[in-house]
Protein backbone atom coordinates (compact mmCIF):
# COMPACT_ATOMS: atom_id res chain seq x y z
CA UNK A 1 0.00 0.00 0.00
CA UNK A 2 1.56 3.53 -1.18
CA UNK A 3 1.50 6.03 1.52
CA UNK A 4 -0.23 8.32 0.44
CA UNK A 5 -3.13 5.53 0.57
CA UNK A 6 -2.29 4.60 4.21
CA UNK A 7 -2.53 8.05 5.14
CA UNK A 8 -5.80 8.47 3.40
CA UNK A 9 -7.61 5.09 5.02
CA UNK A 10 -6.61 5.99 8.62
CA UNK A 11 -8.07 9.75 8.33
CA UNK A 12 -11.10 8.30 7.61
CA UNK A 13 -10.93 5.49 9.56
CA UNK A 14 -9.98 8.04 12.79
CA UNK A 15 -12.70 9.94 11.81
CA UNK A 16 -15.09 7.35 12.02
CA UNK A 17 -13.88 6.48 15.34
CA UNK A 18 -12.99 9.48 16.97
CA UNK A 19 -17.11 10.56 16.09
CA UNK A 20 -19.02 7.31 17.16
CA UNK A 21 -17.56 7.40 20.70
CA UNK A 22 -19.70 11.18 21.64
CA UNK A 23 -22.67 9.98 19.60
CA UNK A 24 -22.93 6.99 21.92
CA UNK A 25 -23.72 9.35 24.87
CA UNK A 26 -24.56 12.50 24.04
CA UNK A 27 -28.56 13.34 22.52
CA UNK A 28 -28.80 15.42 18.89
CA UNK A 29 -29.14 19.05 20.16
CA UNK A 30 -32.16 21.10 18.64
CA UNK A 31 -29.92 22.97 16.30
CA UNK A 32 -28.84 19.47 14.42
CA UNK A 33 -25.46 19.07 15.39
CA UNK A 34 -24.27 15.75 16.37
CA UNK A 35 -23.28 12.04 14.52
CA UNK A 36 -24.93 12.09 11.01
CA UNK A 37 -25.00 8.92 8.31
CA UNK A 38 -25.39 9.76 4.50
CA UNK A 39 -25.52 8.39 1.30
CA UNK A 40 -26.50 9.55 -2.12
CA UNK A 41 -26.58 9.27 -5.74
CA UNK A 42 -24.38 11.23 -8.49
CA UNK A 43 -24.05 11.52 -12.16
CA UNK A 44 -20.54 11.85 -12.70
CA UNK A 45 -19.08 14.05 -16.04
CA UNK A 46 -15.33 13.45 -17.29
CA UNK A 47 -15.52 15.27 -20.77
CA UNK A 48 -11.88 15.02 -22.02
CA UNK A 49 -10.65 11.75 -20.82
CA UNK A 50 -10.26 10.47 -24.46
CA UNK A 51 -7.41 12.70 -25.05
CA UNK A 52 -6.81 12.55 -21.88
CA UNK A 53 -5.52 8.37 -22.07
CA UNK A 54 -3.80 9.25 -25.39
CA UNK A 55 -1.30 11.69 -23.36
CA UNK A 56 -0.59 8.52 -20.98
CA UNK A 57 -0.60 6.00 -23.53
CA UNK A 58 2.26 8.15 -25.53
CA UNK A 59 4.19 8.13 -22.55
CA UNK A 60 4.44 4.59 -22.69
CA UNK A 61 4.81 3.80 -26.47
CA UNK A 62 1.04 3.43 -27.69
CA UNK A 63 0.26 6.28 -30.64
CA UNK A 64 -3.94 6.11 -30.21
CA UNK A 65 -7.05 8.31 -30.73
CA UNK A 66 -9.15 7.06 -27.91
CA UNK A 67 -13.16 8.01 -27.38
CA UNK A 68 -14.21 7.26 -23.58
CA UNK A 69 -18.02 7.37 -22.25
CA UNK A 70 -18.40 11.02 -20.62
CA UNK A 71 -20.92 10.06 -17.94
CA UNK A 72 -21.73 7.78 -15.26
CA UNK A 73 -24.25 7.49 -12.17
CA UNK A 74 -22.70 6.39 -9.30
CA UNK A 75 -23.01 5.81 -5.30
CA UNK A 76 -21.84 7.36 -2.32
CA UNK A 77 -21.73 7.35 1.25
CA UNK A 78 -20.66 10.20 3.91
CA UNK A 79 -19.79 9.59 7.41
CA UNK A 80 -20.10 13.16 9.00
CA UNK A 81 -20.30 15.06 12.71
CA UNK A 82 -21.66 18.34 13.20
CA UNK A 83 -19.93 20.58 15.34
CA UNK A 84 -22.09 23.56 15.60
CA UNK A 85 -24.89 24.87 13.48
CA UNK A 86 -22.09 26.52 11.04
CA UNK A 87 -19.29 23.61 10.57
CA UNK A 88 -18.96 19.90 10.34
CA UNK A 89 -16.29 17.24 9.08
CA UNK A 90 -17.31 14.38 6.68
CA UNK A 91 -15.24 11.01 5.65
CA UNK A 92 -16.22 10.45 2.30
CA UNK A 93 -16.38 7.13 0.17
CA UNK A 94 -16.99 7.99 -3.72
CA UNK A 95 -16.81 5.66 -7.06
CA UNK A 96 -16.86 6.71 -10.86
CA UNK A 97 -18.15 3.52 -12.16
CA UNK A 98 -16.35 2.05 -15.55
CA UNK A 99 -16.16 4.54 -18.37
CA UNK A 100 -16.40 2.53 -21.48
CA UNK A 101 -13.28 3.57 -24.08
CA UNK A 102 -12.37 2.80 -27.98
CA UNK A 103 -9.19 3.18 -29.14
CA UNK A 104 -7.85 2.93 -32.71
CA UNK A 105 -4.07 2.78 -32.07
CA UNK A 106 -1.61 2.91 -34.91
CA UNK A 107 1.70 1.93 -32.64
CA UNK A 108 3.78 0.11 -32.44
CA UNK A 109 1.23 -1.90 -33.72
CA UNK A 110 -2.00 -1.23 -35.76
CA UNK A 111 -5.13 -2.20 -33.62
CA UNK A 112 -8.67 -1.91 -32.55
CA UNK A 113 -9.35 -2.22 -28.34
CA UNK A 114 -11.70 -1.58 -26.09
CA UNK A 115 -11.27 -1.25 -22.51
CA UNK A 116 -12.48 1.16 -19.37
CA UNK A 117 -11.53 3.37 -16.93
CA UNK A 118 -12.87 3.40 -12.89
CA UNK A 119 -12.22 5.32 -9.97
CA UNK A 120 -13.03 5.01 -6.51
CA UNK A 121 -11.96 7.38 -3.90
CA UNK A 122 -11.72 8.25 0.17
CA UNK A 123 -11.89 11.70 1.73
CA UNK A 124 -11.90 14.28 4.55
CA UNK A 125 -14.34 17.13 4.18
CA UNK A 126 -14.50 20.38 6.02
CA UNK A 127 -18.43 21.81 5.76
CA UNK A 128 -18.78 25.66 6.26
CA UNK A 129 -23.03 25.82 6.57
CA UNK A 130 -25.31 28.89 6.27
CA UNK A 131 -28.96 27.85 8.15
CA UNK A 132 -32.11 29.64 6.03
CA UNK A 133 -34.74 28.90 8.85
CA UNK A 134 -35.97 26.00 10.47
CA UNK A 135 -35.57 23.55 7.64
CA UNK A 136 -33.10 24.92 4.71
CA UNK A 137 -29.56 25.16 4.56
CA UNK A 138 -26.76 25.86 2.66
CA UNK A 139 -23.21 24.95 2.79
CA UNK A 140 -19.97 25.05 0.96
CA UNK A 141 -17.83 21.78 0.81
CA UNK A 142 -13.01 22.38 0.65
CA UNK A 143 -11.76 18.89 1.29
CA UNK A 144 -9.05 16.20 -0.48
CA UNK A 145 -9.66 12.95 -1.48
CA UNK A 146 -7.13 10.19 -2.34
CA UNK A 147 -8.23 8.30 -5.71
CA UNK A 148 -7.46 4.85 -6.72
CA UNK A 149 -7.54 4.49 -10.74
CA UNK A 150 -7.72 1.53 -12.71
CA UNK A 151 -7.10 1.65 -16.94
CA UNK A 152 -7.59 -1.37 -19.22
CA UNK A 153 -7.81 -2.24 -22.52
CA UNK A 154 -7.45 -5.59 -24.89
CA UNK A 155 -7.60 -5.79 -28.35
CA UNK A 156 -10.71 -6.41 -30.09
CA UNK A 157 -9.70 -7.54 -33.19
CA UNK A 158 -6.89 -10.25 -32.02
CA UNK A 159 -4.04 -7.73 -31.87
CA UNK A 160 -1.10 -7.65 -29.40
CA UNK A 161 -2.69 -4.99 -27.25
CA UNK A 162 -2.90 -5.93 -23.78
CA UNK A 163 -3.02 -3.29 -21.41
CA UNK A 164 -3.86 -2.80 -17.27
CA UNK A 165 -2.42 -0.13 -15.52
CA UNK A 166 -3.65 1.43 -11.95
CA UNK A 167 -2.09 5.16 -9.97
CA UNK A 168 -3.17 6.90 -7.05
CA UNK A 169 -3.71 10.67 -6.79
CA UNK A 170 -4.79 13.35 -4.45
CA UNK A 171 -7.27 15.72 -5.66
CA UNK A 172 -8.97 18.81 -4.05
CA UNK A 173 -12.94 18.50 -4.06
CA UNK A 174 -14.83 22.10 -4.16
CA UNK A 175 -18.54 21.97 -3.87
CA UNK A 176 -21.54 23.57 -2.91
CA UNK A 177 -25.55 22.42 -1.51
CA UNK A 178 -28.55 23.17 -0.22
CA UNK A 179 -30.04 20.81 2.48
CA UNK A 180 -33.83 20.39 3.64
CA UNK A 181 -35.00 18.84 6.76
CA UNK A 182 -37.34 16.02 6.31
CA UNK A 183 -38.01 15.63 9.43
CA UNK A 184 -36.27 16.33 12.65
CA UNK A 185 -33.77 13.29 11.57
CA UNK A 186 -33.12 13.30 8.37
CA UNK A 187 -31.80 15.69 5.49
CA UNK A 188 -32.66 15.65 1.51
CA UNK A 189 -29.05 17.66 -0.14
CA UNK A 190 -28.58 18.20 -3.21
CA UNK A 191 -24.94 19.00 -4.16
CA UNK A 192 -22.18 19.81 -7.09
CA UNK A 193 -19.08 18.76 -6.61
CA UNK A 194 -15.64 19.65 -8.53
CA UNK A 195 -12.87 17.30 -7.96
CA UNK A 196 -9.76 18.84 -9.29
CA UNK A 197 -8.02 15.66 -11.08
CA UNK A 198 -8.76 11.60 -11.01
CA UNK A 199 -6.20 9.39 -12.17
CA UNK A 200 -2.62 9.99 -12.75
CA UNK A 201 -1.24 11.56 -16.27
CA UNK A 202 1.22 9.33 -16.85
CA UNK A 203 -0.19 5.93 -16.41
CA UNK A 204 -4.06 5.83 -16.01
CA UNK A 205 -4.76 9.40 -17.69
CA UNK A 206 -6.28 12.43 -15.61
CA UNK A 207 -8.92 14.68 -15.86
CA UNK A 208 -11.34 17.03 -13.63
CA UNK A 209 -14.79 15.51 -12.65
CA UNK A 210 -17.86 17.37 -11.78
CA UNK A 211 -20.55 15.71 -10.04
CA UNK A 212 -24.14 16.51 -9.41
CA UNK A 213 -25.56 14.01 -6.65
CA UNK A 214 -29.21 13.99 -4.59
CA UNK A 215 -29.25 12.14 -1.33
CA UNK A 216 -30.28 11.71 2.42
CA UNK A 217 -28.69 12.30 5.59
CA UNK A 218 -29.51 10.16 8.68
CA UNK A 219 -28.74 12.34 11.97
CA UNK A 220 -28.46 10.24 14.89
CA UNK A 221 -30.77 11.01 18.06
Amino acid sequence: MKPRTFYSCIATLALAAGLMAPAADAQQTPDGTGLYLGGAVSVDQAGDLGPRIDAALAGQGYRSNSRANSWSANPGLRLGYRFSPNFALEGSYDRVGSLGLQSALSAPAPDTATGNWKSWGLGLHALGILPLGSKWSVYGRLGVEQWHTSLSLTSGAGGPTRLSDSDENTSLALGAGVSYALTPNVDATAELIHYTRVGDAASTGGTGLNELSLGLRYHFP
